[in-house]
């Protein structure tokens, strides 16, 4: 089933009208008397998960901004189109295919079916093939034309 949607005019919907009058209300924004009478504003706007510390504290936001962007991601229906792309389902409109670029960090053991093939096996012998690659250029065993081992990569696209 193809989930592609053809975009719709973001600026015509309520959330992204609330947001931009928002951000008129946020023109004299200070983030230092944001800091001073909010002493949650730290914890309120960090998050830690999988390792990873982001600290967006020190941004021009509010919880309005952010209840505000939670809206617009809703109203958008951004849930979905998470969803439809870690499906395999057809989101990449320009090329008329899945973008499956999110098969490269699932497990091996996974399925994704794709026109009702398992494209995880394919995609974990192609992984293999790489990091056995990397291997060969990290320990000096690929060798270029001049037979001296190749030590820089280019990748373009």
């Amino acid at each position: 089933m193809a989930y592609y949607r053809t975009p719709s005019d973001v600026t015509a919907l309520p959330a992204w009208q609330a947001l931009n009058k928002h951000r008129q209300t946020m023109q004299n924004f200070s983030m230092r008397e944001a800091f001073n009478t909010d002493p949650q504003r730290f914890s309120q706007f960090t998050l830690s998960s999988a390792g990873l510390f982001l600290d967006y504290s020190k941004n021009l936001i509010t919880t309005e901004t952010r209840d505000l962007l939670v809206s617009l991601a809703g109203e958008v229906g951004l849930k979905d189109a998470i969803k439809a792309q870690y499906d395999g389902e057809l989101v990449n409109s320009s090329e008329g295919r899945p973008a499956l670029h999110t098969a490269l960090r699932r497990p091996v053991g996974d399925k994704l079916k794709v026109n009702g093939v398992d494209v995880m096996p394919d995609v974990h012998r192609v992984l293999n093939q790489m990091t056995e690659l990397v291997g060969r250029i990290h320990d000096g065993l690929w060798r270029g034309y001049t037979e001296k081992p190749i030590t820089d990569v280019v990748n373009i696209g």
